[in-house]
């Protein structure tokens, strides 16, 4: 009786869990719904939700698109070494979206993606290369600039 009771409590924990996921919220396509969940995790430091919020306005998901908010929001897990921030910030500064299109702040961004485990910053260092956007002095720049760029509080 006291398995099928602790098998029981299992499965209704289970589905708590999944009723109050952001993430499956996100991947069904209901933005509002995944963007209400993540926000007070973000609130809280939640390097994985700030990167949520930030692509929710990245992208327009459930919310105004708006790439000042989702830089802002980037930036705060990125500073907080959360690899996948890291990488997303990389993308906008290379792209300059809604900042100063910067190849040294992305490359600084992409290798500290890459040394936290993001397998896609490599290729975008590698193209960045390859397309000349950056003169090999540059990278051994933005690699000293990635040693210093955790944990401040804004880019100069």
């Amino acid at each position: 009786m006291n398995k099928a009771l602790l098998v029981f409590l299992l499965i209704m924990f289970s589905a708590c869990d999944q009723r109050h996921n952001p993430k499956i919220f996100f991947e069904q396509g209901e933005y509002e719904k995944s963007f209400n969940l993540w926000l007070p995790l973000a609130i809280k430091g939640n390097m994985e939700a700030e990167n949520y919020i930030a692509i929710h306005y990245y992208l327009g998901l459930g919310r105004d698109r708006d790439f000042k908010i989702a830089k802002e929001w980037f930036e705060k897990a990125a500073r907080s070494n959360y690899p996948d921030a890291q990488y997303n910030l990389g993308v906008m500064y290379e792209n300059g979206e809604s900042i100063k299109r910067d190849y040294l702040n992305a490359y600084k961004w992409f290798y500290l993606a890459n040394e936290n485990g993001n397998i896609n910053a490599a290729k975008r260092m590698q193209a960045m290369g390859e397309e000349h956007k950056l003169f090999p002095n540059q990278i051994n720049h933005a690699i000293e600039l990635s040693r210093v760029a955790v944990n401040k509080k804004s880019d100069k």
